[in-house]
């Protein structure tokens, strides 16, 4: 399952130069993210409710142009790797007339209620099963 993601650039997102920071693309991945999870069938705030967390441990982003302000861009997601205790997101973020501009690889682990590492699997096997089936 690929889902996406339409980003409009604000002002305040950029620098000096009209740029947008590369500090806040990690915040707009995050929001694929959740609609990636949300299409899956398991937003967040389900995973709050159950005290479950797909914790982020690895963020990699290869900037192949800028964005500016104002631009409309997209980001396509979808997942790569996964496993009972983690999971990989790979992203591409593309302005509205489809240029690449980056592309970005999270990996995460499930962690419970006390945030150690979460076998999603055994513990809600219904969820897994959707996150699987999102993953294919």
């Amino acid at each position: 399952m690929t889902t996406k993601t339409i980003i409009e650039t604000r002002y305040p997102e950029c620098d000096r130069m009209g740029i947008i920071h590369h500090a806040v693309y990690p915040i707009w991945y995050e929001m694929a993210r959740m609609d990636w999870f949300e299409a899956a069938g398991f937003s967040f705030a389900d995973m709050n409710a159950l005290g479950v967390n797909p914790a982020m441990v690895d963020l990699h982003i290869q900037y192949k142009a800028a964005a500016g302000y104002p631009q409309k861009l997209y980001i396509l997601t979808k997942a790569g790797q996964y496993a009972p205790k983690k999971l990989e997101l790979l992203y591409e973020m593309y302005t509205e007339d489809g240029k690449l501009i980056n592309s970005a690889t999270t990996f995460h682990i499930w962690t419970g209620p006390d945030n150690r590492s979460y076998n999603l699997e055994e513990n809600l096997p219904d969820i897994y099963e959707k996150i699987k089936k999102a993953a294919m």
